[in-house]
């Protein structure tokens, strides 16, 4: 799942998308994530919240906010498939040796086909319209206390982008059954 940096222009038929680096990792004990969680953890014991929006990410990376976003290419590897979707928010939990986050997508392109994936990729332009968003939950492998911020292992079963819907249901019980106090089946 590679993410990718697109230096975005206004023209009259939407934003001009194009690719000014293929490949930065937001992962990894260096990288953008865990150096601004750190940064800014004060020194509070785990476990803990936090937020970074991409403009957070972005600079930390050395991009200019303005004028500049980070997507995910979700499927590199499908043939004839376009999958694109733009980072805007990640909150995190960290504990003392790994940290589940949430990300905020919205979609630019799900399962659009191109006969030239990688030629598309590189620049686009996305007409005005409203975006969906969706959610997805990965994990990184360390916290505050250790481990080395890599991202988790993504498997068939372990890694689902969430359209609204589903988000909601889905946290709405997950919450419901984890409340203090309350018994498990």
């Amino acid at each position: 799942m590679p993410f990718l940096v697109y230096a975005v222009t206004t023209e009259r038929d939407g934003l001009r998308h194009r690719m000014v680096d293929g490949g930065i990792s937001l992962a990894g004990s260096s990288g953008p994530i865990a150096r601004l969680v750190m940064r800014s953890n004060d020194g509070r014991p785990p476990p803990f919240e936090w937020h970074l929006d991409a403009s957070d990410i972005l600079r930390e990376l050395g991009f200019d906010p303005v004028g500049h976003s980070i997507t995910i290419d979700l499927k590199p590897r499908v043939q004839n498939n376009v999958s694109l979707f733009r980072l805007t928010d990640i909150w995190g939990y960290s504990y003392a040796e790994w940290t589940p986050v949430a990300l905020r997508l919205d979609v630019l392109f799900a399962d659009r086909g191109e006969s030239d994936p990688a030629a598309f990729k590189q620049e686009f332009v996305l007409g005005r319209r409203s975006l969906d968003v969706v959610g997805e939950f990965l994990y990184l492998q360390g916290g505050v206390l250790e481990g080395t911020w890599n991202w988790g292992l993504v498997g068939r079963v372990n890694g689902a982008l969430l359209w609204p819907e589903a988000l909601h249901s889905l946290t709405r019980r997950l919450l419901d059954g984890t409340q203090p106090g309350l018994a498990r089946p």
